[in-house]
């Protein structure tokens, strides 16, 4: 299980916890000396300046993003299949 979920899941019954503390169903609280996992360090990478130019120019150049030709309210033709509108 990632960090992230193991952090959700001790808030989660912390909050309910709580609650049957308030309701007078429980009386301790067994998470009290479970602490808050870190989170590990992004490792993501941000984009190389090309491959953000290749996203551009792919949506561009698809039939849902290509450049429309004259007024704005042109147009773009796509079969029955296209997701676009």
């Amino acid at each position: 299980m990632d960090t992230d979920t193991i952090n959700r899941e001790r808030s989660l019954a912390r909050k309910a916890i709580g609650w049957w503390q308030r309701q007078g169903r429980i009386v301790g609280d067994p998470t009290i000396g479970i602490e808050r996992r870190p989170a590990p360090p992004d490792r993501a990478e941000a984009l190389a300046e090309n491959q953000v130019a290749a996203l551009w120019r792919l949506a561009w150049t698809s039939p849902c993003g290509r450049r429309r030709s004259g007024s704005s309210s042109a147009k773009v033709p796509h079969g029955p299949m296209r997701w676009c509108a």
